[in-house]
């Protein structure tokens, strides 16, 4: 799946659909007031995120997508924010229409931490405004202009549904007619009839409106299972996900197959948004060319950790990445990208830890690699191991190189107890990463005490120091694998 990641592309991808504005109201909960038997919240602080298409939106383009919003808002305050909120997140509202006298969906939850403990919290209440009526034929004739005016083909169209009056039948036989065999993949809103979506290319829906959809019970994968192909059929849909959940999910592409997907088990906090980001994750792989299958697979990994957090929260590619190479590692946690591992040592440094840092490819993992890293544990008190991705090594060893696939590479590492921390890096030399961690030591290999050390002018300079490690002799990779390729061919086989 990784390489799925890497290779998404910047898709230009349309996505229409319903905007709204979340407003999180957060405060402590310490009486009940004296006017009726309720909670009074004492209101601390205030923030505002996009919800509905706004979702999926920012969840496309920090997957790093050319994302162009289609919709129609109240030019209303609501609206105004919702559209700043896109506009800094890199979306292009270029698209959003908007129209006087129709308020933007607000949603306000309010939310209360238990006893002043800032720990428990709990959701009191949830206020909507909003308008449910039809959009005219005018304003769906404007916003389909506006869709298909470009030059541009589009590499995916994504249609979020949720029942707000935009996504009316004549807006969805628009996107039919006029998409140009572009995929079109629905997030339905939760209806009984599916015939405004017939003929697009996925449908995601969940297991309560593939139950409504079906006219089948859902509480049981057999049931899923049974509604995706009725659906499929019946309104002759390329292929039918449906999200269930604790159950994962399940892909029914008819003649070319149907796949369950079962979720890791995870501490769930809050499942807004996990749908738009499904959409989301099956939009971007599907624009970039891969198979429904792929784009299940990365959205199942992707809903998990937004479950995991309050709100609706976007997710990066490193992320993802982080969490597929974390999957089935029980040293889980230890790896981690730049960003994330520089937040983590910034605060480990001011409780006055010392960071050490090693760097290498580390292909094929011999005796030699574990004396450097017990010996670079023993100069301060967190090591960190850079270690050269796939292409790196290649670019830098040659075709041939490496022997082991990236992520195994860095969850054998995360493995070691004398590892703290493992990151992976794409570029030739781990200068950038040096600059961004400032580690208090530096450690290479003896081998390298002639040699000018990438970083070290840095961290030095910076206040750190530089270690060399004598390595074992006759101990290192290059050695070990042209002692092993000449074994193949005193033996009569092929130098591989």
């Amino acid at each position: 799946m990784s390489r799925i990641v890497k290779d998404l592309g910047r898709p230009r991808i349309a996505l229409v659909g319903d905007l709204m504005l979340d407003e999180y109201v957060w405060g402590d909960v310490k009486r009940i007031s004296p006017e009726a038997p309720i909670p009074v919240l004492r209101v601390g602080r205030r923030e505002i995120r996009p919800g509905g298409a706004g979702s999926v939106a920012v969840n496309l383009a920090r997957l790093e997508a050319d994302t162009h919003v289609f919709s129609v808002t109240g030019d209303d305050r609501a609206g105004d924010r919702v559209l700043s909120v896109l506009e800094d997140g890199g979306c292009d509202i270029s698209g959003v229409i908007r129209a006087p006298g129709r308020p933007t969906t607000l949603k306000a939850r309010h939310m209360g931490y238990v006893q002043h403990s800032h720990r428990a919290v709990q959701q009191m209440l949830r206020v909507d405004e909003e308008e449910l009526s039809p959009v005219s034929s005018e304003l769906t004739d404007a916003l389909l202009e506006k869709i298909f005016s470009g030059d541009e083909a589009w590499d995916a169209i994504l249609v979020s549904d949720y029942g707000k009056g935009l996504l009316t039948e004549r807006l969805m036989e628009g996107i039919r007619e006029r998409g140009g065999g572009v995929p079109v993949l629905v997030d339905p809103a939760r209806v009984s009839d599916y015939s405004s979506y017939r003929g697009v290319s996925l449908i995601c829906p969940n297991r309560f409106e593939t139950e409504l959809a079906s006219d089948i019970p859902c509480q049981e994968i057999e049931g899923c299972q049974s509604a995706a192909a009725k659906l499929l059929e019946e309104f002759d849909l390329g292929s039918v996900v449906v999200t269930m959940d604790r159950d994962g999910m399940f892909l029914d592409e008819g003649k070319a197959g149907r796949s369950h997907f079962p979720t890791r088990a995870r501490v769930v906090a809050d499942v807004t948004g996990a749908g738009d980001m499904v959409l989301a994750i099956l939009g971007i792989s599907a624009a970039a060319g891969n198979p429904a299958e792929s784009g299940v697979q990365l959205a199942n990994v992707a809903a998990g950790l937004v479950v995991r957090q309050f709100g609706v929260v976007a997710v990066s590619r490193e992320e993802l990445l982080d969490e597929i190479r974390n999957q089935g590692n029980p040293a889980a946690g230890k790896i981690k990208n730049l960003t994330a591992l520089s937040k983590v040592l910034s605060a480990e440094k001011q409780k006055g830890k010392k960071v050490v840092l090693t760097n290498g490819c580390f292909d094929l993992l011999h005796p030699g690699h574990h004396h450097l890293l017990n010996e670079s544990r023993r100069e301060g008190d967190i090591l960190v191991v850079a270690v050269n991705s796939d292409s790196s090594i290649r670019r830098l060893k040659g075709e041939g190189r490496p022997r082991i696939e990236e992520n195994d590479r860095i969850k054998m590492l995360a493995g070691l107890e004398a590892v703290d921390y493992v990151l992976l890096f794409e570029e030739d030399t781990p200068q950038g990463l040096i600059e961004e961690l400032l580690p208090d030591v530096l450690v290479k290999g003896g081998d390298y005490k002639e040699d000018v050390v990438v970083g070290r002018d840095c961290v030095e300079s910076n206040g750190g120091r530089m270690v060399f490690v004598d390595r074992l002799s006759g101990l290192s990779t290059t050695e070990l694998l042209a002692e092993s390729d000449a074994e193949i061919v005193d033996a009569g086989g092929e130098s591989t």
